[in-house]
């Protein structure tokens, strides 16, 4: 299982195709904190947190996706997983390392990536005083969890589908699903499904009060609780390792039945 996923992570780093879209994703997520900086009522970079936190993890969640797809399911186009077999590895090594390295990895990088606004933000507008700054990076630490508990998912059907490209697809259509289903759905932010428990760990309770300015005239301030409660970490912790596990479990069950075409 070490060589396997020793010989994986080469793979990624040779990967030209995988560093150049993060890369891209890197500088998109950067030129998202330059364009929203200061453009929100709150102003500065916990205003853009505050009023529009989808932009935090919109985009990682689509390269979350494609990171997990690659590593999965790239090398059933060219039958390597039979190599792995025929070389003396087990059905239970193979995925296990395969899916150890797609879901840490791609969970890793794409919460490094939902940090880029953050960074950028403070840089070219500074932080502001709209959130509290250490309770926003524990925010954004802790949606490792959910990435990890969607990166699980995906790859139980990355090892189903056998196709990397359907993964990048399915990765666009979550990431547009995020802004729908929340407008959609009343109970859109709880910890039992990981996009909506993203959106309630960037969830952030405020309130409105207005002011006349002889120059400005109506102004309006806003303030927000930014407040990591207990419940929630304990909470997003606890249903991420557990759907996490299952889906794993769910998804070696049926990939030792497979027969690797």
């Amino acid at each position: 299982m070490k060589n396997i996923m020793k010989s994986i992570w080469y793979e990624i780093l040779r990967s030209k195709m995988l560093i150049r879209l993060y890369i891209v994703f890197v500088l998109l997520m950067g030129l998202i904190g330059v364009l929203n900086t200061g453009q929100m009522q709150g102003g500065h970079a916990s205003g853009m947190i505050a009023e529009n936190s989808l932009v935090i993890y919109e985009f990682p969640v689509f390269m979350l996706a494609i990171i997990v797809g690659i590593i999965c399911g790239e090398d059933y186009k060219d039958k390597v997983a039979n190599y792995e077999v025929l070389s003396g590895h087990s059905r239970k090594s193979i995925f296990f390392a395969r899916s150890f390295m797609g879901i840490l990895v791609g969970s890793v990088f794409s919460t490094i990536l939902c940090s880029v606004p953050l960074i950028v933000g403070i840089i070219v507008d500074g932080w502001g005083g709209a959130l509290v700054l250490s309770d926003v990076i524990i925010r954004i630490l802790l949606l490792f969890f959910p990435m990890l508990r969607l990166a699980a998912f995906l790859a139980v059907i990355t090892f189903l589908v056998k196709n990397q490209y359907v993964m990048m697809a399915s990765g666009f259509i979550i990431m547009m699903g995020c802004s729908l289903l929340q407008t959609l759905i009343t109970d859109s932010k709880n910890i039992f499904i990981s996009i909506f428990n993203m959106a309630l760990l960037m969830s952030f309770d405020g309130w409105s009060i207005y002011n006349l300015d002889p120059v400005k005239g109506l102004v309006t301030y806003n303030s927000y609780v930014s407040t990591v409660t207990p419940e929630l970490v304990i909470g997003t912790i606890t249903a991420s390792l557990v759907m996490t596990a299952f889906y794993l479990f769910m998804g070696y069950a049926l990939f030792r039945r497979d027969d690797l075409s």
